[in-house]
């Protein structure tokens, strides 16, 4: 072999490591789940991995409100008894309001109710959050259980396939679930 063909094979070969040595290297690092950046920028708890919530019909489909489901938009679920305390009122009002803040998005978040136990105040529900769906305690079994350690007045991040993906602790200021919300509605195409 010539100097020339060897000079030129180097530089194929170069070429060729350069371009696919770093593919390589990250079909590698994301094939087996190695590293993951230490910074995010999410301000709920992420739950990895996620875990799917079973579908349940959640009231009627009417003219006011269509959607009847779990899926296919955006869900944010308050956890808590039916019976709400002063709490429970001033979290759903902090949520029903940071859902409005969102305009023409407001749309593609569905803002639900899981009761775990008591009786729910229907007509302080219709009155106050004609949006808010409301699961009654004994068709929640299903849901809670799969978000295992709830407390009273967390909230979930529900994406359009089912899939619980952020926890936001009770504590939490409504600001910072916001801000979380807006970012995935930015740059999400589903929902």
């Amino acid at each position: 072999m010539s100097k020339r063909q060897k000079s030129g094979r180097r530089a194929f070969l170069l070429i060729n490591f350069l371009f696919f040595g770093p593919l390589a290297l990250a079909v590698f690092i994301y094939a087996t789940g190695g590293w993951r950046p230490n910074g995010s920028t999410e301000n709920g708890e992420l739950l990895w991995p996620p875990v799917t919530i079973p579908d349940i019909t959640l009231q009627e489909a009417s003219e006011n409100n269509p959607r009847k489901h779990l899926r296919n938009v955006w869900n944010l679920l308050y956890t808590g008894p039916g019976d709400c305390d002063d709490n429970c009122k001033n979290r759903l009002v902090d949520i029903r309001q940071m859902r409005l803040t969102f305009g023409k998005d407001a749309n593609r978040l569905q803002l639900v109710f899981l009761a775990d136990s008591g009786s729910i105040d229907r007509s302080y529900i219709t009155a106050e959050h004609p949006a808010l769906l409301v699961v009654d305690p004994e068709n929640t079994g299903a849901q809670l259980a799969v978000l295992e350690q709830y407390a009273a007045g967390d909230l979930y991040l529900v994406d359009p396939q089912g899939n619980v993906i952020l926890k936001y602790p009770s504590d939490m200021p409504i600001a910072e679930v916001r801000k979380d919300i807006k970012k995935l509605l930015k740059l999400s195409q589903i929902g």
